[in-house]
């Protein structure tokens, strides 16, 4: 399993990051989308004041740190099953002095299940699945464009094996969590498990959801279907820099949060 080590992001910020060329520069794109462009606060997708945020897919904890700076109250819960990354979200939330962040050392899913393979690379750590087939689409793409050595690189795998909960399950562990204010959910490929462990009693508790989701096997419309049925309304946007691999990003919030700004 590869280590982690210091990258320079801005001239006032850096952060801890899986230590293999690949990793670091998909480090600066992440840090570009969540400190610099704010993908997941858009159409209407804020974070009030003290409001509860879920992070689920933290990788090593960018989109946390990054809301941390634009809402200090934010309490946060951050959910990363990949033991490097994890490793690294804890020191990174270590290094900046993020109080109100709990980390879940687990990923989320349909089912509770202690053990579940998991695919980590360590070129890309960032799209590292429980879904490794899907990724064939992404290696293909890749080869195709910058040629076959590259697409093995990034995406030759090392399979660990990491536990699962549903989120209603984490829920039910923190009574005190009776809103939450935005669920941004990026686990590359797990999407509708993770929204489909979510108990019909849990839904209302959800105001705003950012979900990103590749759009392979009708995927990108089962999530936005599913978060229609619940009682958002949507906005989907296609990512410039990810168009070529058919990703969406998917942004939903509850008509009356947007009335009311709760």
């Amino acid at each position: 399993m590869p280590t982690i080590d210091f990258v320079q992001l801005e001239p006032d910020f850096g952060c801890y990051g899986v230590n293999t060329p690949g990793a670091i520069i998909e480090l600066r794109a992440i840090h570009q989308e969540t400190f610099v462009d704010h993908t997941y606060l858009q159409h209407g997708v804020t974070v009030p004041p003290g409001g509860t945020v879920l992070d689920i897919g933290a990788n090593v904890g960018l989109f946390s740190l990054a809301l941390k700076r634009t809402c200090p109250s934010a309490r946060i819960h951050a959910f990363e099953p990949a033991p490097a990354a994890l490793e690294a979200l804890r020191a990174n939330l270590a290094l900046h002095g993020a109080a109100g962040v709990t980390v879940h050392a687990v990923g989320l899913g349909a089912v509770d299940d202690p053990g579940v393979p998991f695919t980590f690379y360590p070129n890309i750590p960032g799209n590292s699945t429980r879904y490794p087939e899907l990724k064939e689409f992404d290696r293909a793409r890749i080869s195709a464009d910058w040629g076959t050595s590259v697409g093995d690189s990034l995406y030759g795998g090392q399979t660990v094996e990491v536990p699962l909960q549903r989120l209603s399950t984490v829920l039910a562990q923190h009574p005190e969590v009776s809103t939450i204010d935005l669920a941004k959910i990026d686990v590359e490929g797990a999407e509708l498990e993770v929204l489909g462990g979510i108990d019909e009693a849990d839904w209302p508790r959800l105001h705003r959801v950012v979900v990103e989701v590749q759009d392979l096997d009708g995927r990108a419309e089962a999530v936005q279907d599913l978060l229609t049925a619940h009682g958002f309304e949507l906005n989907v946007e296609t990512p410039e820099a990810l168009a070529h691999l058919n990703y969406r990003t998917v942004y939903a919030v509850r008509p009356e949060v947007t009335t009311t700004g709760g």
